[in-house]
């Protein structure tokens, strides 16, 4: 009989168009090769109705309430401060059934916890870092020091949080001063759902962005290159094209800038993101600031493209810098340059060839499983 492990998050896994539910999704997947797997929802009756719809004799999900924070402690910014009416939901849970190990997507999904001897946290992204990337971003000098002060103030309760746990995640290398696994983001919605991959030369002159626009740090990045790089370059390559591809509309604002971009395409949930992929040259990830590392550029990659980046969006994936299928940039200027450059040079499926064992989800499943079994 399988050992039984219960997965805790604040979202599901459905409909696995966004990084944060892909990574759900593969999380539960890679585990349910080796142990019998429940789902519980936090606080999201929207999200556990979602789930209900598409789940599965071999996977069930479970939703609790859940307090938010409110008051002092809200305004303060405490995200990991425990809150008692949520412990005592959570223990009942757990003592009306029998799990053999805990896997929580995110510190936050571990903060109300009981004493458990077998937890192990999927942290993605050190909250340190974090903040530390916002604070660096933020040109407001208000905001800045807010940040800082969160930052701060939610220092001893995220690290109480990190030490209950006998095994740590994250997405990359980090300054955490703490023992940890690495299991990074891959292209998971093209690896589950077998997306027909196959080498197409590129041709023609064409830009292709893929990123949820309503995440903050996707929206202000393609806005940036909007107003800064994009004028740029259309005035030495007027027939270059960008297509922008989310899940979700963008705001009032960047709406109105896409609308205003010359050669410029917005696509809203499509279909076939392979068939995108394949259609354009090259893709871009100005992503300047947040969490985890780029599934986007993984995804861009798997797909034969090559990828200009900032150096923040970049992270993680310096390896594939040093042989070109990443560029990274800083300034406009240094944009324009990496985009012309990268439109210029032949796509060979040969400069891919080093990838072919990144992107096994076998590999990454039975890495997955021996941190489990080592909890």
């Amino acid at each position: 009989m399988k050992p039984r492990l219960l997965f805790i998050a604040d979202s599901g896994p459905y409909p696995p168009r966004d990084g944060k539910r892909q990574r759900n999704l593969a999380l539960v997947t890679a585990a349910q090769t080796k142990y019998c797997v429940d789902y519980l929802i936090l606080g999201n009756l929207s999200e556990f109705k979602e789930a209900k719809v598409n789940e599965a004799r071999s996977l069930k999900f479970f939703y609790l309430p859940y307090e938010t924070h409110k008051g002092l402690t809200k305004k303060l910014g405490l995200s990991f401060l425990p809150n008692s009416e949520n412990k005592k939901r959570i223990d009942r849970f757990l003592t009306e059934r029998n799990f053999d190990k805990i896997l929580c997507r995110y510190v936050s999904a571990a903060k109300d916890l009981p004493p458990i001897d077998n937890l192990i946290i999927d942290i993605d992204d050190d909250y340190q870092e974090l903040m530390n990337s916002k604070i660096k971003s933020e040109k407001d000098w208000a905001r800045k020091i807010r940040y800082w002060q969160i930052a701060k103030l939610n220092t001893i309760f995220y690290k109480r949080v990190l030490e209950s746990a006998a095994r740590l995640i994250l997405v990359k290398p980090q300054h955490l001063n703490l023992p940890y696994d690495i299991l990074p983001n891959m292209p998971f919605q093209s690896l589950l759902s077998n997306d027909s991959r196959s080498f197409c030369k590129p041709s023609g002159n064409s830009i292709l962005f893929v990123g949820k626009l309503t995440y903050l740090p996707n929206s202000d990045g393609i806005l940036w290159f909007l107003k800064s790089v994009w004028p740029q370059l259309i005035m030495t390559n007027p027939t270059i094209k960008l297509t922008i591809v989310s899940v979700t509309n963008p705001d009032e604002e960047l709406a109105k800038i896409i609308k205003e971009s010359v050669g410029v395409t917005l696509k809203i949930n499509i279909d076939n993101l392979a068939f995108e992929y394949r259609e354009h040259t090259i893709c871009i990830v100005p992503v300047f600031y947040g969490g985890g590392s780029n599934v986007k550029l993984s995804e861009a990659l798997y797909h034969y493209r090559k990828v200009v980046s900032s150096t923040f969006g970049a992270r993680g994936f310096e390896e594939w810098n040093s042989i070109g299928l990443v560029r990274m940039a800083s300034t406009v200027g240094e944009w324009v340059l990496a985009i012309e450059q990268g439109l210029k040079m032949e796509n060979a499926e040969s400069d891919f060839n080093s990838l072919s064992d990144h992107f096994s989800f076998n590999h990454w499943a039975n890495t997955l499983i021996t941190i489990l079994d080592e909890a």
